[in-house]
């Protein structure tokens, strides 16, 4: 059975179609456009969501908001590949205020499609809000006036990111991502037969490994079935270890001694 074949044009149009959907706080017509495993990424840490539900938890108090206007709309093309479409583009969305006064932002987007028979379906969009540079801190631009790829990323110090290892941790998970995490990222794992949960501050994930695969200089092996970061392990009483989040973990007795001794050294150090 032969689907339809879908033009350029009619897909650039139905990039237009969600944008407006989305800003028209029109979500039921937004959502049928949407796969299943729809990823949505934007600005700020809640908009990255996976799966239909978790979007509409994120925006879910948008809704109630009053519709947006469209303005300055750019839909481009960048690749086709057999059933799969990318398109990208930019539009300024505005809204009236209770005062009459007018906001507005720019905003860019990359979208992928996919044709599931005779429909199109979009299955990744990535939204950010788009600021000139006059906008930015004139302290900040001055500061990395050579290096405008700093303007990219968050004011962080490496240090505070990385504990002062550099070197990543790549761990897939049960889901099939591969995840490269600095040795500061993790908080601990546990392990349970063949699999081991990985902490982190962002959340918890499942990969299929082993406690001795996971060891590192930065991990404390405080039981069996666990292993701590030294960098938020805040105290220990037997026979337990609290970490910087109130997290409590078992110390295992045999251990407690030589993890004693540890983490004095590693303080002393410090």
């Amino acid at each position: 059975m032969k689907y339809h074949h879908f033009t350029e044009q009619e897909v650039l149009d139905k990039s237009r179609e969600l944008s407006y959907a989305l800003v028209g706080r029109r979500i039921p017509e937004f959502i049928d456009l949407l796969d299943e495993n729809f990823v949505w990424i934007g600005d700020y840490n809640v908009q990255y969501t996976k799966g239909i539900q978790e979007f509409l938890k994120q925006v879910e108090s948008e809704c109630a908001l009053s519709a947006i206007e469209i303005s300055h709309e750019e839909y481009s093309m960048l690749i086709h590949e057999r059933q799969t479409w990318i398109t990208y583009g930019r539009f300024t969305a505005s809204a009236s205020m209770p005062d009459s006064s007018l906001l507005a932002v720019k905003m860019h987007f990359t979208f992928v499609w996919n044709q599931h028979k005779d429909f199109l379906k979009l299955i990744h969009a990535h939204a950010t809000h788009a600021a000139d540079a006059t906008f930015l801190s004139s302290a900040f631009e001055a500061a990395h006036a050579n290096t405008p790829q700093a303007l990219f990323f968050d004011r962080m110090h490496i240090e505070e990111l990385t504990g002062g290892d550099l070197t990543k941790i790549r761990i897939k998970d049960l889901d099939g991502n591969v995840r490269f995490l600095f040795p500061a990222e993790i908080l601990y794992i546990k392990s349970n037969d063949k699999l081991c949960t990985i902490y982190t501050e962002s959340g918890a994930f499942v990969a299929r490994t082993s406690l001795k695969n996971m060891e590192h200089p930065q991990f404390l092996h405080i039981h069996r079935s666990y292993l701590a970061n030294l960098r938020y392990i805040q105290s220990i009483r037997r026979y337990k270890a609290t970490l910087t989040d109130g997290t409590q973990l078992p110390i295992g007795k045999e251990r407690y001694v030589e993890i004693q001794i540890q983490l004095t050294g590693e303080r002393n150090r410090a």
